[in-house]
């Protein structure tokens, strides 16, 4: 039987729960292990639960991921917070593992703020990397099937911010890549199940 947590008419499908607490655990050690380039694989895999469901939670997490990434690299080692960035990191995986959605929505929200605060010098920057981010995102969205419409509205931007980057990227010259039914639900298989 499958369940579906429901909070406050909040809505997290448990395949995309289970991933996204895989997802933040995992974001933890490579925070603290200073593994940037192995944090934006991480995000770019959150991404792939992001295309299949669609869903704000997903999307959210990996731009969180890919900005923190952004900014360990942006820091280099040591990197000055870690802890801090853990400490919500683990906050928001408590309260999505005790189903308590509104509450870890509430906590990746504190993590853009904690990093649009982090240093009042980054604030530009860090904006840019929030916003590229989410640019990149709808991009790799949309790449992957989704309207230019449903990735910048999931992403919360806008239509033209995302068109203008998609023209620069030149991903309308790439040949599209067919995909039918029943390789994405391969690949969905492979994201959930192991073999």
């Amino acid at each position: 039987m499958v369940t579906t947590v429901v909070l406050s008419e909040k809505i997290i499908k448990p395949a995309v729960r289970r991933d996204i607490l895989r997802v933040l655990k995992r974001a933890q050690r490579l925070i603290t292990n200073h593994k940037h380039r192995q944090l934006m694989e991480l995000s770019d895999h959150t991404i792939h639960n992001a295309s299949l469901f669609q869903d704000r939670d997903s999307v959210s997490t990996a731009v969180i991921i890919y900005s923190i990434a952004k900014l360990m690299e942006r820091c280099g080692k040591p990197f000055p917070y870690c802890s801090d960035i853990n400490t919500i990191v683990a906050a928001a995986e408590h309260e999505l593992r005790s189903n308590r959605i509104q509450e870890f929505r509430d906590r990746i929200k504190a993590l853009f703020k904690f990093i649009g605060d982090v240093d009042k010098s980054f604030k530009m920057y860090i904006d840019a990397v929030m916003d590229k981010a989410q640019i990149k995102k709808g991009s790799m969205l949309h790449e992957r099937g989704i309207s230019v419409a449903r990735a910048a509205t999931v992403l919360g931007i806008g239509q033209w911010e995302l068109l203008s980057y998609i023209g620069k990227t030149q991903l309308h010259d790439r040949q599209a890549q067919p995909s039918n039914v029943e390789t994405r639900l391969a690949f969905a298989r492979t994201l959930f199940f192991k073999p």
